[in-house]
């Protein structure tokens, strides 16, 4: 009874925290979007290395976790950014922002700091620059596709939509965000369920327990383990450190913060909606891929 307590409360908060941050990331994401309309077109429609790194630096000064990214994802899908800038921005920005890096900083030294920024820049940019060599219009769903094609229809016959000066109705923005939260609510419902559900049973003493003397092998288990659950990566760090000190290595601790906040089951479930299961796989198995690769190099510092 205790377990189905402590569950149904974690989903609660995370549907909440989750509902919240969707909707009010929508309404801004919308809102700039209608006043800088040209924004997202001017500066990362283009599928080069410069785009590429201003979408990894911008998602360096987004302090979202991995489902908030979500909203302002779809805003550069809609703006027709290519699929590996736009995955450039789905990587970082649950894993650096302003916030992140001060935590790391007091938290694990300037030193392991600058190499986990350096690296995971580096691997970002090529992990974009491979995507970018293939055609990435596959991952979308068809659904998708036909909805972007009928809204451009829609707003093209209207002069209003494609008159260059564009009056912002707040409140019209406000509806529109509520409306597309009501599409992704079937996904948070879900999403936040199984997270909680995880979370309700997954052991707090876990790495104590089973992953203490694994050395490398504990890298890996950690990051499978890690992409299953939902984490924040600001709140994480200063547990990360405090099960350093109890003798879990550094390695295995990263390659869980790095899996954990940087992809999730719920987040899995949100990109559902516009994404086919084959990028879903391929999404999780690279942010799988960063985190044991990084967990790896801290046996080596």
């Amino acid at each position: 009874m205790q377990v189905f307590f402590s569950t149904f409360k974690e989903f609660l908060y995370l549907f909440v925290e989750l509902s919240v941050l969707f909707i009010g990331i929508n309404i801004l994401v919308a809102f700039l979007n209608a006043k800088y309309s040209n924004f997202f077109e001017k500066h990362l429609k283009q599928d080069n290395f410069q785009t590429r790194l201003k979408a990894i630096f911008f998602g360096s000064l987004t302090p979202f976790c991995s489902c908030s990214s979500i909203p302002l994802l779809n805003a550069f899908l809609k703006a027709k950014v290519p699929l590996s800038v736009c995955m450039a921005y789905l990587i970082t920005s649950p894993l650096i922002n302003p916030i992140i890096i001060v935590v790391f900083i007091v938290s694990f030294g300037i030193k392991i700091s600058f190499i986990y920024i350096g690296f995971l820049y580096a691997i970002i940019l090529f992990i974009s620059f491979l995507l970018s060599k293939f055609d990435t219009s596959k991952f979308l769903n068809n659904d998708f596709l036909e909805n972007e094609f009928n809204e451009k229809s829609s707003c093209c016959s209207t002069k209003k939509c494609c008159s260059s000066k564009t009056h912002i109705n707040l409140k019209q923005i406000c509806i529109d965000s509520l409306k597309e939260y009501k599409k992704i609510l079937p996904y948070a419902l879900a999403g936040t369920f199984i997270g909680a559900l995880i979370h309700g049973v997954f052991p707090s003493n876990f790495f104590e327990i089973y992953l203490k003397d694994y050395g490398i092998l504990g890298v890996f288990i950690a990051a499978f383990i890690g992409v299953l659950l939902y984490m924040n990566c600001t709140a994480m760090i200063p547990v990360a450190l405090v099960l350093t000190q109890t003798g879990i290595p550094l390695g295995i601790m990263m390659s869980f913060l790095i899996a954990g906040s940087g992809c999730s089951l719920p987040e899995l479930i949100l990109l559902k909606r516009n994404f086919k299961t084959s990028f879903l796989i391929l999404f999780a198995l690279l942010i799988i891929l960063i985190a044991i690769l990084f967990g790896i190099l801290m046996f080596f510092i």
